[in-house]
């Protein structure tokens, strides 16, 4: 499943085989944290009555199952299968079940690529740059997106724009940008095309670019003045701070000091990103 997950109840010999995603669990605990990372993705035929057996004969959960079974013979919708799901342990409490809730309430109405958007879009707002476009690739090479007009595909690829640069990769950043505004044409597009040229210091493909769309001088001129202010904004943050004392630090020869407050540093980042990454 990708994470730890401490497991209080009955474990599965043979586990369940969710296809869509081709995630086996063991554990009620584990069927609660599948349904937590892809809430955004679930549907009522997720659950079937193949599960309510699982749960019965693999996980000895008898009210569970025949919850489950009477939810599917009558029709019951997705959120009263995951309320029950989820209230069957405690692994979740009531504060994160009101919030699956709340997001089943906001997305089931829309297209799966769509909610799978939802998705990656909130991994892109977290920096979360590799998983997002892990899921904007799984999006681009589904079936779903037979149905998407093409600004749909300039939003995915300006987003996949915005993650590469994230990642310090203006090359790739640039291309998508350039695709995503052939697409979508949205000036945005061009405008952070820009910025990644200006980054990587392509001098000769920023004349090119500017000529192609047609960018004037005044233009160029307020593209510069706000990309210099958010770099200043940036240069005087307090994590660059940190990064400038210790090239100091690091100049003059605290080599001791140095590491500490360089572990220090990691320790701190890594704890962030378990925060941002656990459920």
């Amino acid at each position: 499943m990708g994470k730890l997950i401490q497991c209080s109840s009955r474990l599965a010999k043979k586990p369940y085989y969710f296809r869509v995603t081709d995630t086996n669990v063991y554990s009620i605990e584990e069927v609660c944290y599948f349904i937590h990372q892809n809430i955004y993705m679930l549907q009522r035929d997720f659950f079937t009555y193949g599960f309510a057996v699982w749960l019965r004969e693999e996980l000895g959960m008898e009210d569970t199952a025949l919850k489950v079974e009477n939810m599917l013979r009558y029709n019951n919708n997705l959120k009263d299968i995951v309320v029950t799901l989820c209230c069957s342990c405690d692994y979740y409490d009531e504060k994160e079940i009101n919030w699956l809730i709340k997001i089943m309430d906001e997305t089931q109405s829309l297209p799966m690529r769509k909610r799978q958007k939802i998705k990656a879009d909130n991994f892109l707002r977290c920096n979360l740059f590799e998983k997002a476009l892990e899921e904007y690739g799984h999006i681009l090479k589904s079936d779903n997106m037979l149905a998407a007009d093409i600004k749909e595909y300039g939003a995915i690829y300006h987003n996949i724009g915005v993650a590469y640069a994230g990642l310090g990769d203006y090359g790739k950043a640039c291309d998508y940008f350039s695709q995503a505004y052939e697409k979508g044409k949205n000036k945005e597009s061009i405008r952070e095309y820009i910025y990644c040229l200006i980054l990587s210091e392509d001098n000769t493909r920023f004349g090119l670019v500017c000529r192609q769309y047609n960018i004037t001088e005044e233009e160029r001129d307020i593209i510069k003045r706000d990309f210099n202010e958010i770099d200043r904004i940036n240069a005087s943050s307090k994590e660059t701070g940190r990064i400038s004392r210790l090239r100091e630090i690091l100049k003059s020869g605290y080599l001791e000091e140095y590491y500490e407050k360089v572990d220090g540093y990691i320790k701190r980042w890594k704890d962030e990103y378990r925060e941002e990454t656990s459920v």
